[in-house]
């Protein structure tokens, strides 16, 4: 048994419309309404360009299975969790309009395996750690 690859990161936040907005607009995802939601203000997956789920973002004040073995204390930030990092192309056109969004980016490049990154936090304080790979 062995683990393939990461399935999703899930984001409890105080205001599922801007995260939305923030990885639809700004990093280019689609967005849809999460199942069971009532609507997408309420619940919202991000999916990649292959149409798998990686972000799941819901309200702070939902319900989860998991909330009986590890109840959720709400916070900003990326907790115990450093950073999310995401396959991303289209490196200057990102930085563009990422820093056209007024939003704080700190890059990195990493020319002995051909990466290039930029880091910048998410409405939440979730630090991503979104990649370019030459190639």
């Amino acid at each position: 048994m062995t683990v393939r690859t990461l399935d999703h990161v899930n984001i409890r936040s105080a205001d599922v419309p801007a995260t939305t907005a923030f990885f639809r607009d700004l990093l280019g995802l689609e967005a849809g309404v999460a199942p069971g939601a009532p609507s997408i203000d309420k619940g919202c997956w991000i999916y990649d360009p292959a149409g798998r789920p990686i972000v799941h973002i819901g309200p702070v004040d939902a319900t989860y299975p998991s909330d009986g073995m590890a109840p959720f204390t709400e916070t900003r930030g990326s907790g115990a969790v450093h950073h999310v990092a995401l396959e991303c192309d289209d490196h200057p056109a990102m930085l563009a309009k990422l820093e056209a969004a007024g939003l704080e980016v700190s890059l990195s490049d990493i020319p002995q395996i051909g990466l290039r990154q930029i880091f910048v936090h998410e409405p939440n304080g979730v630090l991503l750690e979104l990649n370019f790979r030459e190639g």
